[in-house]
């Protein structure tokens, strides 16, 4: 009778830690679903402010990026307000054939360079100026100083030198190839014109990176 009973009594010890490992378990489980629905919570939440942290960082990306665009475009602007002003209302001292720019900006391929330049006429009348502006590379090959005709090394250059013609300014762009072993130094550019009041005009530009 005692060991049925004892039997008995392990038996619903066994069944009562049974229940308490089950409700144990069951506690466990109800923990690591709440403390799951915690970190999904936690993941949307730094999901949330990592994407507002994003756009707030690209929102200002965007405004500076604007904003040094509408810089550059000022300065533009500015540049080019100087321009027309030196054109066409010039000062005393300025009036006359002009070189005015001489632009590079590297190309597309090794050693290969865009390249503007812009001839002025600062005059108080409208009348047209004409005649050649001759422009030469100077540098070196070797220890030898050399200048190339910029015919040879402009594929959209066919004479020795640049006819122009205009009231105002001219642009001349187009590209330069630089030949194997050449450095470059200098751009030496020599305008002469023709007619009652000819004259000549030479301007000499470092070569970017050379020179001071």
């Amino acid at each position: 009778m005692l060991a049925g009973a004892g039997y008995g009594y392990g038996r619903w010890e066994d069944w009562n830690r049974l229940r308490t490992a089950e409700s144990s378990v069951d506690g466990l489980r109800e923990q690591a679903q709440s403390q799951a629905g915690e970190i999904t919570e936690l993941r949307r939440q730094l999901a949330v402010a990592k994407s507002s942290s994003d756009v707030d960082r690209q929102a200002y990306r965007e405004m500076q990026q604007t904003v040094e665009n509408l810089n550059a475009r000022i300065a533009q602007l500015e540049n080019e307000v100087a321009f027309y002003t030196r054109v066409m209302a010039p000062g005393d001292v300025d009036q006359g054939l002009r070189v005015d720019t001489w632009q590079l900006q590297p190309g597309n391929q090794e050693r290969v360079y865009d390249y503007k330049l812009v001839i002025t006429q600062v005059t108080n009348n409208n009348t047209y100026i004409q005649g050649r502006a001759l422009v030469n590379l100077i540098g070196r090959k070797g220890q030898t100083q050399v200048a190339i005709p910029l015919k040879d090394v402009s594929p959209q250059v066919d004479d020795l030198s640049i006819r122009f013609r205009f009231r105002f300014f001219q642009n001349v762009v187009g590209q330069v190839r630089l030949p194997e072993n050449f450095k470059p130094e200098k751009v030496e550019v020599i305008l002469q014109s023709i007619g009652d009041k000819a004259m000549r005009v030479e301007k000499e530009f470092d070569w970017p990176g050379e020179g001071a």
